[in-house]
């Protein structure tokens, strides 16, 4: 057997599709395991940016309590000047006299010194080396250290003339030096977080969106809108402010607690020591409080996002609720859900606010005892009074941070189920992705043939973390009854096959599984012998048009909605493709033409106008398999005569499946295929079945009063057959209603060349 040739068609596809493939299968930028990893994950992947923020975190530290030391540098230097200082002439200590007189304490000649402060210098100064607290020794040790040898520290000065003005004027500069590095290193570290937080929640947005758009059809039949809304959103803004609180708070607040503990123990070890079981103590509400906030969040998350469907229901059904006179019953349905939603948001807030009322009696009871310690080993003159108020004011700067991680760990358990809820989508797999070895589909084809397919649906509303996926070649087993089953059905290529029956007999599941809107669960769907499975599902979808029952628009130009799926497609072939679908001449009628914005789903145009859109990027796509889902069912008889015109055009030359509510539209189909009860019943002309007498003479005469021929001028199958496929279809063909675009394809060719 020869392999048929490629055409360029198809090669310009296969690259399309590799390329498009490409990209959607790049990764989620960060783990899906837990919030711990994936808090871990987004970080590792700005290490650089998160490497500045420690640095200019950890310097800003260093210079905060710089500013405490100096204090206690001021304070002891201040008090070493009076106790040993004063002129040797005074000689005078705290019972100070003439120096003959030896008066004082220490009284006696001069040789012997006086008292406590008088006397010689060296008895001055070793009385004052023994209140020398400790980081005046250290200044003064190392300022001689890196100074010249004949520069004396400012700090000695203090007891000279004019000493008191160079050690003030030396403070000043060091004062501003220090206010300087700290106001850079504060404004370096707070917008690198904030880089950060924005960086990593875009990173979480876009990473949710793209695998939303990813999931299979199936995924949001089987889940409430409103819950996945309320994820993307809600759930969204408290990652956002977990973020927020780890880069401002749980990250930045250690290096202060670190650098305030480390003061605090250089200036008084042992009452450090003392202090740290008290600071234990601290701990425990965090812990208790996080647990509890932990539990109940989840609880608070899902009751928004009921909040959040209700919201989405009543815009979608405000017609409804008005014309049966329900605002009253759905304002208190609304109110009740909102008070289940206070509720459990309260147990969150009395939990945070509990374990934060315990921690501000903890510390004061914990500073009034150190305070107590600290004033007796003050007075009993083990510690200098610039250490002790080194000390107070470590602890003092300890609290307000232990106090803000607290809030901010309180906020991150608080967040956890959120994440939680955004990583279950995230790691929900799509039911139909590619097989391995998976090829791109060949445009051209001979036939399509169902092989006894089976479906059948999920049954009820599915948690989204019990969505494991499977793949194409194992689906998620069914629940519910199967919707088609036993199918066997061969259509051939440029055909138009009609699918009719009563409501729930499986038209829709049909098509879409024509579409690779699911996978089928017994049987397989084949296009010259190869299982669709077996292709790329981008490049399969790229090659299928759909035009719905209701048509759906985006809210931005009619040149836009036309050119949607194929980006390159110039304005000469939306015209084009315009005028096929017998839209040119409303849209030129239009306020701006095609730049028209026409509205959030089109508000702003007819039922008809809607749908001769959605045919016109239908034709603009130019795929060679056409699903037709009830297009005109919605329209009156003048609408639907207009829209009835440009399908005739779109169904020329393309495998067409046409599901039809009014059978008086279908009867010129090629062949008609009836189904009832998920089986296919009868197959034939509309002739052919007709004569039969069975279901479909049963249907049809229920329609059109006992008349066999009540076919409406301009029906789109009825003008579908060899007739209406005899005109070739417009240059300009390309990109539209159907899934799957493709992005800069050239101009349109022929369907199936």
């Amino acid at each position: 057997m020869t392999a048929s040739p490629t055409t360029p068609d198809d090669a310009q596809a296969s690259v399309e599709t590799a390329r498009g493939d490409s990209s959607r299968e790049s990764e989620i930028p960060f783990s899906t395991r837990g919030a711990p990893s994936f808090y871990v994950s987004l970080m590792s992947r700005y290490r650089r940016s998160l490497a500045v923020l420690m640095a200019a975190t950890a310097v800003f530290a260093g210079v905060s309590v710089l500013r405490t030391v100096l204090i206690a540098i001021v304070v002891d230097g201040v008090g070493r000047a009076g106790v040993g200082g004063g002129a040797p002439a005074a000689g005078a200590g705290v019972g100070g006299g003439a120096p003959a007189a030896g008066a004082g304490v220490g009284g006696g000649a001069p040789v012997a010194g006086a008292g406590v402060g008088g006397g010689a210098p060296e008895a001055g100064a070793g009385a004052a080396d023994e209140k020398t607290g400790r980081f005046l020794r250290g200044f003064e040790t190392a300022w001689e250290y890196v100074m010249p040898a004949d520069w004396e520290p400012p700090t000695r000065a203090l007891a000279q003339p004019g000493g008191f003005e160079q050690f003030f004027i030396f403070l000043a500069v060091l004062f501003v030096f220090v206010g300087v590095l700290s106001g850079l290193t504060f404004f370096v570290k707070e917008l690198v977080a904030q880089q950060l937080v924005v960086r990593m929640l875009v990173d979480t947005r876009i990473a949710l969106f793209r695998q939303l758009t990813r999931q299979s059809v199936s995924y949001f039949h089987a889940r409430r809108s409103g819950d996945l809304l309320s994820r993307v959103t809600n759930d969204v803004n408290l990652v956002q402010g977990s973020l927020r609180s780890i880069y401002e708070t749980i990250l930045q607040q250690p290096w202060t607690i670190a650098a305030a503990l480390a003061t605090a123990c250089a200036a008084q070890p042992l009452l450090f020591l003392f202090s740290l079981p008290l600071f234990a103590i601290l701990v425990y509400p965090v812990i208790h409080s996080g647990k509890t906030v932990f539990r109940h969040s989840r609880r608070r998350q899902e009751k928004l996002g009921i909040i959040t469907e209700a919201l989405q229901q009543l815009f979608g059904g405000i017609r409804i609720v008005k014309a049966f006179g329900m605002e009253d019953h759905e304002s208190e349905t609304f109110r009740d859900k909102n008070e289940e939603y206070e509720r459990s948001y309260m147990r969150v807030r009395r939990a945070r606010i509990t374990a934060r009322a315990l921690q501000e009696l903890v510390f004061n009871l914990i500073l009034a005892t150190l305070l107590i310690v600290g004033c007796w080993l003050l007075v009993a003159g083990h510690v200098s009074a610039g250490d002790f108020v080194a000390f107070c004011g470590a602890l003092v700067m300890v609290y307000e941070p232990v106090k803000k991680f607290s809030k901010s760990w309180d906020q991150v358990q608080e967040s956890r189920p959120a994440i939680d809820r955004i990583l279950e989508v995230l790691r929900a797999r799509p039911r139909v992705i590619d097989r391995p070895g998976a090829v791109p589909f060949r445009r051209r084809f001979e036939s399509l043939r169902f092989e006894g397919v089976g479906f059948a649906y999920d049954v009820g509303v599915v948690p989204a973390e019990s969505d494991s996926g499977g793949d194409g070649d194992a689906p998620a087993p069914a629940t519910g009854p199967a919707a088609v089953t036993g199918i066997d059905l061969e259509v051939h290529r440029g055909e138009v096959v009609a699918l009719v029956g009563t409501s729930g007999s499986g038209k829709s599941t049909l098509v879409d599984l024509v579409a690779r809107f699911h996978d089928v669960r017994e049987g397989a769907i084949r296009i010259d012998g190869t299982d669709i499975r077996d292709f790329q599902h981008r490049s399969y979808l790229d090659a299928i048009a759909i035009v719905s029952q209701d048509p759906f628009l985006f809210n931005t130009t009619i040149r836009e909605n036309i050119r949607y799926g194929r980006q390159g497609a110039s304005d000469a072939e939306i015209e084009a493709a315009a005028r096929v679908a017998n839209a040119h001449d409303f849209i030129v009628a239009q306020p701006d033409g095609y730049d028209t914005v026409i509205g959030e789903r089109g508000a702003k145009l007819s039922g008809g106008q809607r749908q001769r859109l959605t045919i016109a990027r239908a034709v603009l796509k130019n795929a060679p398999i056409l699903i037709l889902d009830e297009a005109t069912s919605s329209l009156d008889t003048h609408a639907e005569r207009e829209v009835q015109k440009g399908i005739e055009n779109l169904l020329r030359e393309r495998t067409s499946f046409v599901i039809a509510h009014r059978l008086s539209t279908i009867t010129g189909a090629d062949r008609i295929v009836v189904l009832d009860g998920g089986r296919v019943a009868e197959v034939g002309t509309h002739g052919e079945l007709l004569a039969r007498r069975g279901r479909y003479f049963e249907l049809f005469t229920s329609q059109s009063g006992g008349a066999e021929s009540t076919s409406r001028s301009g029906a789109p199958v009825a003008a579908g057959g060899a007739t209406a496929r005899a005109a070739p279809a417009p240059a300009g063909a390309g990109a539209g209603a159907g899934a799957g675009a493709r992005a800069g394809e050239g101009p349109a060719r022929d369907a199936n060349a």
